[in-house]
C-alpha cells in the first residue's frame, strides 16, 4: 500500500498548479500577476492535502473539484475583465496535464524510471516561464505634441507590435499626454473603437498622424490598435526621434504603464549617453532632441 504524506501532496500540488496556471495565463494572453497565482496554487496545495485526511474524501468528488478549480481560477485570474477565457482554458491545461499523469504513471510507479524526471522537468519550465516573462522594467520619457511623460515600460521580447520596419511603444489609458484637443478627442472609451477616433483627432492634431495598427495576440482575437508620432521616446536612455505610439484602451499589467518590444541596454555609448543617430530636428523637441527614424547600436 503506497503512503501518501500531507506535505508531500502540497508541495506537489500547489507546485503543480503554479505550472498550469502559469501555462493558462501565457495561452490567455494575459500578463502573469504572480501574487495571485501563488495564492491560488496556495489553494490547490491546501486542497490536494485536505483531500487526503480521513472523513474528507467528499472532496475528491466531481462536484466538489469542479467547483474548486474555478476558485482557483477566481483567485488566479479575478483582476482580469474576461474571466471565462482563463478559466476554460486552465480546465482544458488541467485535463491535458491529468492525461499525461496517467499515461506515464507505470514509468514513475515503482520509484525509478523517466517517470522520475517529470517533477523536475516541470520546476525548470516554470522557472523559464518566471524568468522570461518577468521582463525588466524600463524607464520611458515621451513627448507628444510637445507634451512630455514620464512613465514605466516592461520590456517584453514577445512584443512584435511594428510600424515602418520600427519598434512601437504601446502606451496603457491616460500614461500618454496628449495635446489639449486630442486629449478630448480620446477621453473615454473612444480607443475602443479606434476607427471612430481617426476622422476627428485628423481635424485637431493632424500632426500626430494618426493610423490604425493590427494586432493580435496569445488568445486573444485580433484588433486594431490607434498609433500616433511623437516628437521622440526615450527609452532606457536611448533616444528614438517620432516613434509611433499605440495607445491601448485597456490597462497593460500590473506595475506597468506600457509595453516596448525594441532593443534596450547595450546601446552604443558616446560621452557616457545612449543615442541614436541624428538625423535633423524633430518637432517639439526643443531640448536637442535628435530626428530621424532608424536607431542606431
Amino acid at each position: 500500500m503506497a503512503v501518501v504524506y500531507i506535505d508531500e501532496a502540497f508541495v506537489l500540488d500547489a507546485l503543480a498548479d503554479l505550472f498550469l496556471l502559469t501555462v493558462t495565463a501565457r495561452l490567455a494572453g494575459t500578463r502573469p500577476r504572480w501574487g495571485r497565482l501563488l495564492l491560488a496554487s496556495g489553494i490547490g496545495g491546501v486542497y490536494a492535502a485536505a483531500a487526503l485526511l480521513p472523513g474528507w474524501g467528499f472532496l475528491s468528488t466531481a462536484p466538489v473539484s469542479i467547483a474548486m478549480g474555478v476558485g482557483i481560477a477566481l483567485a488566479a485570474f479575478g483582476g482580469e475583465a474576461d474571466l471565462f477565457r482563463p478559466t476554460v482554458l486552465f480546465f482544458a491545461v488541467s485535463c491535458g496535464f491529468a492525461g499525461l499523469v496517467m499515461a506515464m504513471g507505470p514509468l514513475w510507479r515503482d520509484g525509478t524510471g523517466p517517470g522520475r524526471l517529470v517533477w523536475p522537468a516541470l520546476v525548470l519550465v516554470l522557472m523559464a516561464s518566471l524568468r522570461r516573462r518577468g521582463g525588466r522594467s524600463l524607464a520611458v520619457r515621451s513627448s507628444v505634441g510637445g507634451q512630455i511623460s514620464e512613465l514605466t515600460a516592461l520590456w517584453d521580447s514577445g512584443n512584435g507590435l511594428r510600424e515602418d520596419g520600427l519598434p512601437v511603444l504601446v502606451a496603457g489609458p491616460g500614461c500618454i499626454r496628449l495635446p489639449e484637443g486630442a486629449a478630448a478627442v480620446l477621453d473615454g472609451d473612444r480607443l475602443r473603437d479606434p476607427a471612430s477616433a481617426m476622422g476627428p483627432l485628423m481635424r485637431v492634431a493632424p500632426g500626430l498622424r494618426p493610423r490604425l495598427a493590427p494586432y493580435r495576440a496569445v488568445g486573444v482575437d485580433a484588433g486594431m490598435l490607434l498609433t500616433i508620432e511623437s516628437d521622440w521616446v526615450e527609452i532606457d536612455g536611448a533616444r528614438w526621434p517620432r516613434l509611433r505610439v499605440a495607445l491601448s484602451p485597456t490597462g497593460l499589467g500590473e506595475g506597468h504603464q506600457a509595453l516596448w518590444g525594441g532593443p534596450a541596454g547595450g546601446q552604443r555609448r558616446e560621452g557616457g549617453r545612449r543615442h541614436v543617430e541624428d538625423l535633423g530636428d524633430v518637432p517639439g523637441g526643443g531640448d536637442g532632441a535628435p530626428a530621424g527614424r532608424h536607431a542606431v547600436g
